[in-house]
């Protein structure tokens, strides 16, 4: 009987071995060619696919775009999509939904697939318009991956190569690895290849080495102005990749490339490249406006690119991927980011301390604050109702307050020897350098291994659960003297700086009169260098004031009437005489020398 059992199972293994070997040993060789259109803004996609072994090969779009939590439907933008094989003839394509087409290959093993994508859709989820100069001539264009390439269901895993095709005079910039041909660039896998914003124009590029990485920075301007000193912001980026890469002792890529686009705002991390938006006139004003997003966005090359949660790579592309660890991978960025800028002094420590009095009165006025944990946010993030207007935790900002309330009581806890510097080190050696993920429980878990203190309370009370992070007691901690103040009145909407506007973000009582959402806030009671806390300290609920306008570039008058409203206002300052162990905490807290 055991004899008869080791026969059937050598004779039952031979068909599936046979079909395993001719995958492995034969994997499929995939290659795109992206061709700009003579319009200078149509894009053509061609997709060859060889070394086939199936009946049929299933060809899908991406529907989110990673470190973009937000479904993007980017199937139903493409546009006329036909598959030949390898003689030409064409194939059979079945749509089996919006975003995934099967393709019958009749035994060829090679098939050829092509498309277009319009210009359209928003920087960072999908491919931007091409930009136009003052004449009307396209200059160039900008590639999100996920918006642009399809992929091979089952084949993620292959390795590809990208040629341009593109207009004289136009350039290639993005993170990929360079060939022997300029026009061709090549990526370990799918994921790797869409993960590699592609800029193609005319620009401007600066370099610079750091510990024999070369990096650059490549400036792209629609109209082709570049009215700020770029080379003192390209200081500042050299700055920031010195600074970070100290932290961690060594750079994760053999190449960075920094995207910069002007105007926008905003930016999104790659695996060794970022695309940033900067404001023109902020710029051009002071070249730092462009400081804290370009260091939040390199800090994300580690926390979340490779130090991530375990859903958050290899990416499944045709759903949601839920994690409660955001306020982590998005909060501690800017929390290190803001950080980076005070160790290298970009910003001077006061300048620091204001941005996080900032972020603390934005997060602790909210009353939303209450009904949800950081945790939630995370994980709901899928889900926001941006529509609803109302101010929900920011995993962004909480996140970077409670990043620095665990960083100062590691350094309390452990007089000073430890950090969250530490605790970042630890998942890139034993996380990022493995190539894997970390699970919903490690944060709490390293951030106890590393100070040997149980944050299990900690985690609980504040990540889990909704209360306040105790940050008069870990600034404290640093011989920082943190104090709340009150107002009583409000205006009767928000209002964001956005550059050198105040901008009107959400309306709060019928009492804003002629105000409306997107207003340009110019004054108020005749000031137009009004400060909205020091306004309202002076004033009191039920007071009328007039508010100065700007919509749709004319100018107006409304009277308003102050709302009964209660604000906390932080304030943070050095103290005096710390002593020698609020000192040194201090001190290496604010330099990252320990």
């Amino acid at each position: 009987m055991r004899s008869l059992i080791v026969i059937l199972l050598c004779v039952l293994s031979v068909p599936v071995t046979a079909q395993e070997n001719r995958d492995d040993l034969t994997p499929l060789h995939i290659a795109y060619t992206t061709s700009v259109g003579d319009d200078k803004q149509t894009l053509r996609i061609d997709m060859s696919v060889d070394h086939i072994a199936r009946p049929t090969v299933h060809l899908a779009m991406p529907d989110w775009t990673p470190g973009a939590y937000g479904i993007g439907r980017y199937g139903a933008r493409v546009n006329g999509l036909t598959v030949t094989n390898g003689e030409g003839r064409a194939l059979e394509v079945l749509p089996m939904d919006y975003k995934t087409w099967s393709v019958n290959t009749k035994g060829s093993k090679k098939i050829h697939a092509t498309y277009t994508l319009k210009p359209g859709g928003r920087r960072g989820r999908r491919r931007t318009p091409a930009a136009r100069a003052p004449a009307g001539e396209p200059t160039g264009l900008r590639l999100s991956g996920p918006s642009t390439y399809l992929y091979v269901v089952g084949s993620k895993h292959v390795p590809v190569s990208s040629r341009y095709e593109i207009p004289n005079g136009w350039k290639i910039a993005n993170g990929l690895l360079p060939t022997g041909d300029p026009a061709v660039r090549h990526a370990r896998d799918y994921d790797t290849l869409i993960d590699a914003p592609t800029t193609l124009g005319i620009f401007q590029e600066h370099t610079f080495e750091v510990a024999g990485t070369p990096f650059s920075c490549v400036f792209f301007s629609n109209d082709q102005q570049y009215d700020f000193d770029i080379a003192a912001f390209v200081d500042i980026c050299k700055k920031i990749v010195k600074s970070q890469g100290d932290l961690y002792g060594s750079y994760p890529f053999p190449n960075y490339v920094f995207l910069f686009s002007l105007p926008g705002g905003g930016g999104l991390e790659h695996l060794n490249s970022t695309t940033i938006g900067l404001n023109p006139s902020g710029m051009k004003r002071d070249v730092r406006a462009g400081a804290s997003v370009t260091s939040h966005e390199f800090f994300h090359t580690w926390n979340v690119k490779r130090i991530r949660p375990k859903v958050l790579g290899p990416f499944e592309y045709e759903h949601e991927n839920y994690t409660g660890n955001l306020w982590v991978s998005e909060g501690w960025t800017s929390y290190f980011g803001d950080l980076t800028l005070a160790r290298t002094g970009i910003i001077s420590r006061q300048e620091y301390l204001s941005k996080i009095e900032g972020f603390i009165r934005v997060e602790l006025n909210k009353e939303a604050r209450k009904e949800h944990s950081v945790y939630w946010a995370s994980r709901n993030v899928w889900h926001r109702n941006r529509a609803d207007g109302l101010p929900r935790v920011d995993y962004y900002a909480k996140g970077e307050l409670l990043g620095l309330a665990i960083d100062l009581k590691i350094r309390h806890e452990t007089d000073n020897k430890k950090s969250l510097d530490d605790v970042m080190r630890f998942f890139n050696r034993w996380f990022a350098e493995r190539g894997v993920g970390f699970e919903e429980g490690d944060v709490e878990r390293a951030c106890t291994s590393i100070s040997n203190h149980d944050f299990g309370e900690f985690f609980a009370r504040h990540v889990r659960g909704v209360l306040d992070p105790p940050l008069k007691e870990c600034f404290a901690y640093a011989g920082v003297e943190y104090t709340e103040n009150h107002l009583t009145a409000s205006l009767p909407f928000s209002v964001r700086r956005r550059g050198a506007d105040r901008r009107v973000m959400r309306i709060r009582d019928e009492t804003s009169g002629e105000i409306r959402s997107g207003d340009v806030i110019k004054a108020i009671d005749g000031d137009g260098r009004f400060d909205t806390t020091t306004f309202l300290a002076k004033r009191t609920a039920g007071d009328e004031v007039t508010v100065t306008y700007v919509r749709d570039g004319k100018e107006g008058e409304a009277k308003v009437r102050l709302l009964e409203r209660r604000t906390m206002i932080p304030s943070l300052r050095f103290i005096e005489n710390p002593t020698d162990r609020q000192r040194q905490i201090r001190e290496a807290w604010l330099t990252g020398n320990d």
